[in-house]
């Protein structure tokens, strides 16, 4: 009877360091709240306007749109770390449930969006899907996390602006059109890259028959993000910001 009680006990311990191991990895939010970025990938500039928006957007609205960046998911699937991060951080009106978050983890290649019940109607899986498909992995494939953050982020401000009828103001002059300053700004750099595209292909096939362009074909099929969202069907919402 001992044995077994000591057996219970050493379990029951084990499931308790365990628990507590889990809560532990979700790391608290930063003191701005709308941008966690661990992974450091985003310009002061980018953090700002997502920061000053989010203000405005709550002030009208009560909805929050959150973003973070993490270098390790501590074990867990990218969904169950997404869904433990906003129950964590208490994003969104807790009355509307309004709040949605985009996690990023580059060192695998994943990302995913997060929405809150009060979002689900404008926001569901399909549109969330289409939104890290067309408007931000396209930039993060280029390496450009910028422009793929903003280009995202004003697809989203897109949809809860018309569903609330307001306007952000945050989103004209010094910040309007984030995404597309980012892109050309890489304009440049992209001219010098095909060049050298282009003449890695002549010596390639000239010298090598095209060996070196086939097996970086093959390589280049194995990578790239991956993405997904889910809407979180009643489940309960944040506190203010």
């Amino acid at each position: 009877m001992k044995k077994h009680k000591n057996r219970f006990i050493l379990l029951l311990a084990a499931f308790l360091i365990l628990l507590s191991t889990s809560v532990y990895a979700i790391p608290n939010p930063s003191y701005d709240f709308y941008v966690y970025d661990e992974a450091n990938i985003l310009s002061t500039t980018t953090e700002n306007y997502i920061i000053e928006t989010n203000k405005e957007l709550y002030n009208k609205t009560g909805a929050q749109v959150v973003w973070a960046t993490i270098n390790d998911l501590e074990g867990m699937d990218i969904n169950t770390y997404a869904t433990a991060l906003f129950d964590e951080w208490d994003i969104g009106s807790k009355d509307l449930d309004n709040g949605l978050l985009v996690l990023i983890v580059p060192n695998n290649g994943e990302l995913w969006i997060e929405v809150g019940y009060g979002l689900e109607g404008i926001l569901p899986d399909g549109r969330t899907k289409r939104i890290i498909e067309e408007n931000i992995i396209p930039y993060f494939s280029q390496g450009d996390y910028d422009a793929g953050v903003l280009s995202g982020y004003e697809e989203i401000l897109n949809y809860i602006e018309s569903e609330y009828n307001i306007e952000l103001q945050t989103r004209d002059g010094n910040y309007y059109s984030r995404a597309d300053q980012a892109q050309s700004l890489s304009t440049i750099p992209r001219i010098f890259l095909v060049i050298g595209v282009i003449i890695f292909l002549f010596i390639d096939f000239k010298f090598f028959g095209g060996w070196l362009t086939i097996h970086l074909i093959r390589g280049l099929g194995r990578g790239g993000y991956s993405g997904g969202g889910s809407g979180r069907s009643g489940s309960r919402g944040g506190g203010g910001r």
